[in-house]
């Protein structure tokens, strides 16, 4: 029978047909999927052979290349062995040559230290992973694991990659449960036969994982969490509608951004991304807020089949990535938010491998500036938290995409540079109050007026520095302690020598550096006196004039204008 069934393998009876359909599918696949394979002694080298069939069937059914599907492969007993990488083979040919040329070694079987073998050696940014395909490993398997597979396999999951059980023979279903990312991703085979009779119902589940089958994205931002909302309803082909603002609120807009593992929506705007021609999304969204998916909130049709240009909605999410316990948004404890199956959880990054450079990269993405500081510190006991591979963020990789699930009690404390909140100035006087963000104050010729800088509670001590500009580009400053983290300069009389642009600069030494935040700029106009009644003077002394011309043209002339009564009387005489 096994004899067989070989033959029938071997010679693609009725397989043509199966391979062609499940290649069509694929067309559109992006992924980076990792074969881990049983070779312990309980399974006979024609089983194993049917295994490698199996592969075999899985990498034809793909396009194979660094745009399309990438295919590792790693051997396991009690031991693993890594055949290839993701980026090892860029060819069908040579992926199918290269499963042509496995032996089987034999041993036990421990499945759980197999699996965390490849989540720190296979999906690897320098092993050829992706930050934009999809990840996913599966598992080829006899018999019961002889260590935990629940953990690592967690680990996995965690880190966004979903996994594929195919258990044959004695393998254990609990095993399987606990390793995969749910129900539908368990095969259970009787015996190795049986894989060519599952085959098509995979492949078409592994293509669906393997093709980018997300419905909602943001387009033309600077990352993930930013962009032109854009939404497909039709998971079986790969058209993309945008959306109209006006069919999008609040509470949508917090269901998107925690679909895409972002943080909280900050702006939700049209036309912030770019302007896009049809096809627009024909309904209006009216979610409730706690949904985990755009798709799973309520809609009705909406009024509108086109929408009016700069109305396409946009939307920016919070980075996810924060820093916790400091005195500012920019010092604290590394944290890196996990939104994974419908799950949100913030975890500590593990500072065992950690740098400067990957510190100052994550200022970067934070938008804290430069890295001033970095250190690692050991917690009393372990947690769930994320390993950072440093050399993924130093060549330019967020910090979510370089992160993998483990278990640590180590967690990195991070300085930026931005660490001060900025200082406002404002000047008070007879003439009222203004803030920088007013130009142009006014104060009154010899009136006394007070420069105030002020600060929000951080860090105790500190100075304020009052640089003063004229407008004739004079410079001049004054700097006082900050009491109560703010400093009063007080003037006593206004002049001209007053009239130009103020600025506050806090200092403060903290964390063994020296820290610096500047306010905006404040426009000091100073009303002189003399000035309005020299220009009083001027406008009385022109009215006066153009009076007086007046009269001297009106007298000119009368003295030139003949009376009539006159000629009458000089024709008489004649």
């Amino acid at each position: 029978m096994d004899l067989l069934l070989l033959l029938l393998w071997s010679s693609g009876l009725g397989g043509g047909g199966r391979l062609a359909s499940a290649a069509a599918q694929c067309e559109a696949a992006n992924a980076d999927i990792v074969m881990l394979v049983d070779e312990s002694g309980s399974i006979s080298p024609p089983d194993f052979w049917k295994m490698l069939q199996f592969v075999d069937d899985i990498i034809k059914i793909f396009n194979i290349g660094p745009d399309a599907v990438q295919i590792g492969l790693t051997l396991f007993t009690d031991t693993q062995r890594t055949m290839w990488q993701l980026n090892t083979y860029q060819t069908k040919q040579s992926l199918l040559k290269a499963v042509d040329s496995l032996e089987q070694r034999g041993g036990g079987t421990k499945t759980g230290l197999a699996l965390e073998h490849i989540l720190h050696y296979s999906f690897k940014y320098n092993m050829g992973m992706r930050p934009d395909s999809r990840k996913i490993v599966v598992v080829l398997t006899d018999g019961e694991s002889q260590d935990d597979v629940e953990e690592p396999a967690e680990h996995l999951r965690d880190t966004g990659i979903e996994v594929y059980a195919i258990g044959i023979r004695g393998a254990s279903h609990l095993q399987l449960l606990n390793m995969t990312t749910d129900r539908a991703h368990i095969y259970i085979l009787e015996d190795f036969s049986s894989l060519i009779e599952i085959f098509n119902n995979f492949s078409i589940s592994l293509c669906n994982s393997a093709t980018n089958r997300d419905s909602v994205r943001l387009m033309n931002g600077t990352s993930l969490c930013s962009g032109r909302l854009e939404v497909r309803s039709n998971q079986f082909n790969q058209r993309w509608s945008s959306v109209c603002e006006a069919d999008v609120d609040l509470q949508d807009a917090e269901v998107v951004c925690r679909e895409l593992g972002c943080g909280a929506p900050s702006v939700l705007w049209g036309a912030l991304y770019g302007e896009v021609e049809a096809p627009w999304w024909s309904r209006e969204f009216q979610c409730g807020g706690r949904e985990s998916a755009l798709m799973d909130c309520r809609s009705s049709a909406s009024d509108r089949n086109t929408c009016s240009p700069g109305r396409a909605a946009g939307l920016t999410c919070s980075e996810p990535v924060r820093l916790v316990g400091g005195a500012s948004r920019c010092a604290g404890v590394l944290q890196v938010k996990l939104v994974e199956w419908r799950m949100v959880e913030w975890r500590m990054v593990d500072g065992s491998d950690w740098s400067l450079k990957a510190a100052a990269a994550a200022c970067t993405e934070l938008h804290c500036g430069s890295a001033v500081l970095t250190a690692s510190s050991n917690e009393s006991s372990e947690s769930r938290g994320w390993s950072v591979d440093r050399r993924c963020v130093e060549a330019g990789w967020r910090l979510r995409e370089c992160s993998t699930s483990t278990r640590s009690s180590s967690t990195v404390e991070l300085v930026c540079s931005d660490l001060l909140e900025q200082p406002i100035i404002f000047v008070s006087s007879v003439d009222g109050v203004s803030e920088a963000q007013q130009q142009g104050f006014q104060v009154s010729w010899r009136s006394s007026f007070t420069l105030s800088c002020s600060i929000q509670p951080q860090y105790p001590g500190g100075s304020f520095q009052l640089s003063f500009t004229s407008s004739s580009n004079a410079t001049l400053s004054h700097t006082q302690p900050a009491v109560n983290h703010s400093a009063h300069f007080l003037f006593p009389a206004a002049g001209h020598a007053h009239q130009g642009s103020y600025t506050c600069v806090y200092h403060v030494h903290v964390f063994s550096h020296n820290f610096s935040s500047e306010s905006c700029r404040l426009s000091l106009v100073v009303s002189d006196p003399t000035v309005f009644f020299m220009r009083l003077t001027l406008l009385l002394l022109s009215l006066l004039i153009f009076t007086s011309l007046i009269c001297f043209s009106h007298k000119t002339s009368r003295k030139y204008k003949r009376n009539p009564q006159e000629d009458v009387e000089v024709e008489q005489q004649i």
